[in-house]
């Protein structure tokens, strides 16, 4: 059997007519606000040493791209966070059946935050492992933790294990179309943050004006915010097409 990812991009749209008003609420306060300030927070004005005119060592760049990691690292783990939690929150309004309050959902992930967490980073793990084995086997975990946290947000009652076979279990045969979907989903709103991103930097770099880097920051803030509401509907909707097979 096939994923039609037509009928899953547009059952999302769906939801997004729907349930317009609070999915805006949700992604304003935990996508879009850590987006714009970790935007406008991120230290990334340390130069690469050169050699020569013309030559970047790759040492010096190396180090200073780890020097940027470290010292932006609890900016970054913020920012993820509150994605995690508006994610979930998210997944959690559009598939549990008892359909909660945004602060009936926000308090049930809160109490469910440890294993979500342990989730993420088990997952993220999984996706260097196999991005250092090489291409191939990182499209391959991609693909088979897609719905993971979908998961563990609808079906509660599960050990933290047997949630994970359960979607390890979801996704068999499944790994092509679910790859698909996300490159889809991913190089799009990266394409677009990446041009942003590089124009704030250019700007940055020859001493632009507060008010441009604000307003590039914002609309880096609007795609990152764009991206994880997107990734956000279409997992609901692709793990009830595959919870409906069993």
């Amino acid at each position: 059997m096939r994923i039609d990812i037509g009928a899953v991009v547009r059952e999302a749209l769906a939801i997004w007519r729907r349930d317009r008003d609070v999915i805006l609420a949700v992604a304003g306060v935990f996508f879009f606000v850590p987006n714009l300030a970790l935007s406008l927070l991120l230290t990334m004005d340390r130069a690469p040493v050169t050699v020569d005119a013309a030559t970047v060592d790759d040492n010096a760049l190396i180090a200073t791209l780890q020097a940027q990691l470290i010292e932006n690292a609890p900016w970054l783990a913020m920012q993820a966070l509150a994605e995690l939690i508006g994610i979930a929150v998210l997944l959690t309004l559009l598939l549990d059946p008892a359909r909660p309050t945004v602060g009936e959902a926000l308090r049930s992930v809160v109490r469910r935050l440890p294993v979500l967490v342990a989730a993420t980073l088990l997952v993220n793990a999984a996706k260097f492992g196999g991005l250092l084995l090489l291409i191939l086997p990182a499209l391959y975990v991609i693909g088979r933790v897609f719905v993971v946290i979908p998961v563990l947000v609808a079906e509660p009652q599960r050990r933290f294990g047997d949630a994970m076979t359960r979607a390890l279990t979801l996704t068999k045969g499944y790994v092509l179309q679910l790859v698909s979907l996300s490159a889809m989903l991913y190089f799009g709103g990266q394409l677009i943050a990446l041009l942003l991103t590089s124009t704030a930097s250019a700007v940055s770099r020859s001493g632009g004006n507060p008010v441009t880097m604000a307003m590039l920051a914002t609309a880096i803030a609007f795609v990152g915010a764009a991206m994880s509401t997107a990734f956000a509907l279409v997992r609901a909707t692709v793990y009830r097409r595959l919870a409906s097979r069993g």
